[in-house]
């Protein structure tokens, strides 16, 4: 199958569009310039932007497609038979050459004499310096010979894979017994779904009798650790086993920036170094359980998702030796050499912490914890510090003195949201309406402060008329703004509850409508799109063509909501995209609040959680139309993933962008960050 990287619509392989939404399946624009590529190249033919999906292979070779060793032991302690025959024919049989009851008799161990024709050669074909020089390798007689390995080298543009699909981006050398590669591949065909990719996406438990079927040993550390905790560990795209090596194939964070830079980077705070020694003490836990501990060791192996996000992450994983004895003291020894390539001045009480550890004076994991907790305690008051001690401490800035507690290990949300709107380029009148609140609730207990956080963020698009679009919208926002903080403030709302809520937007604008007599198309309506954020969880709910989007680092852009349009309607019918599209009324709505009674509103409703740092986008068709947003993803909202870029000015930018390429109509967006932060 083949899945819309738009609306995740499942699509037969053969598919060029989206059933569903009418996304090319073969095509995509540069994030630069707009240019229409192949999905299956690396780059933009016209700027040179990599425009393709790229993975990292781990190759191990197998057993069987390793030449032995020259100075291999041989087997049977040397109780062999040794030698080599040069001739053609086979030898004839000898006495010797079987196993008897009985002893030969002497006769039959007699040499026979030679003739002088026979004794003499008829032409000296090798002289016997000749013969010294010929050296014949030893061979194990009662063996039969063997047909030599299959070479793992592979060239630049060759494929890793039977299916020709992922093709390799860096040359495969030949491997060594023990020895493992890692080479980026191209994934000419990344719209498929490969078997394990859908087993990971379906949460399936670890222990499913599915993985053992699907995933090789090597594989699965990957697939349960990036399961649990996704944050950390590159996903598992493929894994599989062939007669000449095993291949694992992950997300490619060989890219992202080194741990060890990030440390030495002045602008790191004091506390998120502390975070970072925080995340290796829990994924020293983690890996633990799958013999990986070695994977931390490697300071090239520690990753950072961008400079801006500081979210920890291993580039992949190294199993343990089988005779290798780990402890915290390791771990110590990793946090020593960051510290001294840094030359990063240690707070005070964090350089005890760090000699208890390599002396195995702290020798557990919730006794490190518990240490770390302190430091962090000292970073964020320093007024509570010895007033010398603070003043020889590099790592601690005044600015750090109202800093919060935060609670080691536990992460939260921080939540902040800007909306803006504008009429446009060609309307007189606009008839968007939005509304945004967000709350942030802070809870001081003896071990540090727990947040809360509550967002509810609605976008109307409303359509009728001057004083009726305007309207519409106006009294939908209204009426959910008020009964969601007059009835469920607090609690995370059900589908029942989003169902009554819209029920009652569209019931106000109908009554409007009825008591102004309106018919046909004066009849005032609008379309919606909402979102309500309680912690981790997001529930979104929608009806008519004004959409919500996802963005994150490791899903990209994707859109959350189908529009309730003619087309899309005639898509979900198996209708081509091509001839869907095509009737003159393909846009227009099939849905919408107060045309008509509550019977014919279906709304949309769908339930998220915030895995990762997020960001949402509700915008209204004057800025999605034309695949604004799809087209300016890497230039324009990428970009918002960076905690230094400032939400205002970025939303007045795609107001302006959304006037330059459309303009036609109002241009409304809400865009919603949420941070998810792991002390």
């Amino acid at each position: 199958m083949v899945v819309c990287p738009q609306c995740q619509f499942e699509n037969p392989n053969l598919n060029k569009f989206c059933q569903r939404c009418g996304t090319s399946l073969t095509q995509k624009h540069c994030p630069e310039c707009g240019t229409t590529v192949p999905l299956n190249t690396l780059q933009c033919h016209n700027c040179g932007t990599v425009t393709g999906t790229v993975y990292l292979a781990v190759v191990i070779p197998s057993s069987s497609a390793i030449a032995p060793a020259e100075n291999s032991p041989e087997s049977l302690n040397n109780d062999h038979l040794q030698g080599a025959n040069t001739s053609s024919e086979s030898p004839s049989e000898s006495s010797l050459d079987r196993i008897d009851t009985e002893p030969p008799t002497p006769e039959e161990l007699q040499t026979p004499e030679l003739t002088e024709s026979q004794a003499q050669p008829l032409e000296d074909i090798f002289s016997q310096t000749d013969l010294e020089a010929i050296t014949i390798p030893a061979e194990d007689a009662l063996c039969p010979p063997q047909e030599p390995p299959p070479s793992l080298e592979r060239p630049i543009g060759a494929y890793l894979d039977p299916q020709d699909r992922y093709q390799l981006l860096d040359p495969l050398p030949a491997l060594k017994a023990g020895e493992t590669v890692t080479v980026k591949v191209l994934d000419t065909q990344p719209l498929q779904v490969s078997p394990l990719k859908a087993l990971q996406d379906q949460s399936t438990a670890p222990s499913h009798p599915d993985v053992e079927t699907f995933i090789i040993p090597a594989a699965q550390p990957y697939f349960s650790l990036a399961s649990q905790t996704p944050n950390y560990f590159p996903r598992l795209q493929d894994a599989w086993e062939s007669d000449s090596y095993q291949v694992i194939l992950l997300e490619n964070f060989a890219d992202f920036p080194r741990l060890s830079e990030l440390w030495s980077n002045r602008k790191t705070t004091p506390q998120q170094i502390v975070y970072w020694l925080g995340d290796l003490v829990e994924l020293w836990v983690l890996l633990e359980t799958w013999g990986c501990r070695q994977s931390l060791l490697d300071l090239q192996n520690l990753r950072v998702f961008s400079q801006n996000s500081q979210q920890l992450c291993l580039q992949q994983l190294y199993f343990d030796q089988p005779d290798s004895v780990l402890s915290l003291s390791n771990l110590g020894q990793l946090w020593q050499d960051l510290f001294q390539q840094s030359q990063r001045t240690l707070v005070g009480s964090l350089t005890e912490v760090l000699r208890d550890v390599m002396e195995a004076k702290i020798q557990t994991v919730e006794q490190l914890r518990t240490a770390l907790m302190v430091v962090l305690d000292e970073i964020n008051f320093p007024s509570n510090l010895p007033q010398q001690q603070t003043s020889q401490n590099e790592l601690l800035p005044s600015t750090l003195n109202q800093s919060p507690t935060l609670i080691l290990g536990e992460k939260f949300i921080h939540l902040e949201a800007v909306g803006r709107t504008d009429v446009g380029r060609q309307r007189d009148h606009n008839e968007d309406c939005f509304g945004l609140q967000t709350h942030i609730k802070i809870q001081e207990t003896p071990q540090g402060q727990i947040r809360s956080v509550r967002g509810l963020y609605i976008l109307c698009d409303g359509m009728g008329g001057h004083a009726g679009g305007e309207v519409a919208s106006q009294i939908a926002v209204d009426t959910l703004q008020h009964y969601f903080q007059d009835q469920y403030s607090e609690e995370f709302p059900t589908e029942e509850i989003l169902q009554d809520a819209i029920f009652k937007a569209n019931e106000a604008i109908y009554n409007e409508n009825q008591q102004e007599v309106r018919s046909g198309s004066g009849r005032m309506g609008t379309t919606l799109v909402m979102a309500i954020v309680v912690n981790h969880q997001v529930v979104v709910a929608h009806v008519g063509d004004s959409r919500l989007y996802r963005l994150t680092r490791q899903q990209g852009l994707q859109q959350i909501t189908v529009d309730h349009e003619v087309g899309q309607r005639e898509i979900q019918r198996g209708i081509d995209p091509d001839i869907a599209y095509s009737r003159p009324d393909a846009y227009q709505l099939t849905q919408a609040l107060g045309p008509r009674e509550e019977q014919f509103v279906h709304p949309d409703i769908q339930f998220l959680e915030i895995e990762e740092d997020t960001v949402f986008i509700l915008a209204s068709d004057g800025l999605t139309d034309h695949n604004l947003l799809e087209t300016f993803c890497e230039t324009q909202l990428d970009p918002l993933l960076n905690p230094q870029t400032d939400l205002a000015p970025a939303v007045d930018g795609l107001i302006t962008l959304a006037n330059q390429y459309n303009g036609h109509d109002n241009i409304t967006a809400i865009v919603v960050r949420a941070w998810v932060s792991n002390p």
